[in-house]
């Protein structure tokens, strides 16, 4: 045993591993410190990170998409929309959109709830106005958009080459103006067979514009009419209701106790004529009417204001209303598809207020309207009535009328208003 020890030569030995126990020491020291380290590196790069914040996907909705076609109503819009709810939803929508504005061609998006429940729906009604429902837990609300509308003054200068219609749309401006030019006139010039090339007119109205883009037109404040060698003028003025008029540079009102036509456009199919061969009973017997071809649903006017005396079916004439008028007048509106609203006996109405609609009723080959005039008890050609003026400004307004046409005539011959002249 001594011999082994003193051959390892213990005490050296003894130093040697000490000395390895110290270094392996410091080694582990070395390594602890270098991993806490790590980890105050690690966990202080942790708490710098930014915190990714993970959101709840929202319940998907399914996109619906809704064409308006011909014959659509508010209810059949709602029931193929909305299911069962439909009712819900057709009141909500009947307080905010006018049946009338659901023209075919409208579009409605909206969205549907992931058990197939209509949750949203809007449309927009026109170039300006957006309407938009929705369903919440106490019911459903609209909220309506509109966006601003800017004004300005224009000009428009055209000539007939075919019909009114072609020449503005040549100018680039709205059909709609065309439809409020020939209502203005529509005492003094006939639209259907008064026209000639050549013939030519000037507009001063106002336009409402939305981004830019034409809206509607606002007053037309006045126009000139070149027909047949007449110049004819007109000029707005408006009364102490805002009722607006049109008169020519001396007062005298445009507006005549008589439409020239119970249609707005339309053609004649058929003139007045004490011998026609009748298209159904083939022979030859007195018209005592003008026809004016139009589709079925065309709306048709009073021509002046009177009081319906009848309103019905009459054998061959099919439905039929009569209206009786100041000085012996009477006027008959024949093979009407159906009446306007109210339209009954002993209601009084207005010039230009719808009465009826076009249709093919009684002994009728296709649509069309036969108007016919009696006047004392005998009839004569609508085409025929001299009818009289309305009513003249009054000659205590007269002055102040004058000064205001003085302005407007400059503005519409495209020069600056004369100092003074009140608009």
């Amino acid at each position: 045993m001594s011999l082994l020890f003193e051959a390892l030569d213990l005490p050296s030995f003894v130093r040697e591993g000490r000395r390895r126990s110290s270094s392996l020491i410091f080694l582990m020291m070395g390594l602890s410190c270098l991993v806490l380290f790590q980890g105050c590196h690690e966990s202080s790069a942790e708490q710098s990170r930014p915190r990714i914040k993970v959101e709840k996907i929202a319940a998907f909705r399914q996109p619906l998409v809704y064409r308006i076609k011909s014959g659509d109503t508010i209810e059949s819009l709602c029931r193929a929309t909305a299911g069962t709810e439909w009712p819900d939803w057709r009141d909500a929508l009947l307080e905010e959109l006018e049946p009338r504005k659901l023209r075919p061609g409208l579009i409605f998006e909206g969205e549907r709830k992931t058990d197939g429940r209509l949750a949203k729906l809007g449309t927009r009604i026109d170039l300006r106005t957006s309407l938009n429902w929705e369903r919440d837990s106490t019911g459903i609300d609209c909220t309506r958009e509109e966006l601003p509308v800017t004004m300005k003054i224009r000009r428009w200068e055209g000539s007939i080459e075919s019909s009114l219609f072609a020449a503005v749309e040549k100018l680039g401006a709205d059909p709609e103006l065309a439809v409020r030019l020939a209502s203005i006139y529509q005492w003094d010039i006939d639209f259907f067979r008064g026209l000639r090339k050549g013939d030519c007119f000037t507009v001063l109205a106002e336009e409402e514009l939305v981004d830019g883009r034409h809206y509607r037109y606002g007053t037309l404040y006045a126009a000139r009419f070149f027909n047949r060698g007449r110049e004819l003028m007109a000029v707005a003025w408006g009364d102490d209701d805002g009722n607006i008029a049109y008169y020519d540079l001396e007062g005298k009102a445009l507006k005549k106790e008589f439409l020239r036509s119970p249609l707005k456009f339309s053609r004649i199919t058929s003139p007045f004529s004490m011998h026609r061969f009748h298209p159904v009973l083939h022979r030859s017997m007195p018209h005592y009417g003008v026809d004016y071809g139009a589709p079925v649903g065309t709306p048709v006017y009073a021509t002046a204001d009177g009081v319906v005396t009848y309103v019905g079916r009459n054998g061959g004439a099919g439905k039929m209303i009569r209206l009786r008028h100041t000085n012996g007048y009477e006027t008959n509106y024949l093979h009407l598809s159906r009446y306007a609203s109210g339209i009954r006996r002993g209601v009084r109405v207005r010039q230009k207020q719808i009465i009826g609609y076009v249709g093919a009723t009684g002994m009728a080959t296709g649509p069309h309207l036969d108007y016919r005039v009696k006047l004392n008890g005998r009839w004569i050609n609508p085409m025929s009535i001299s009818s009289p003026p309305a009513p003249p400004l009054p000659e205590k307004i007269l002055p102040r009328y004058l000064a205001h046409a003085l302005a407007v005539i400059q503005l519409l011959n495209g020069k600056p208003a004369p100092p003074g002249a009140r608009c």
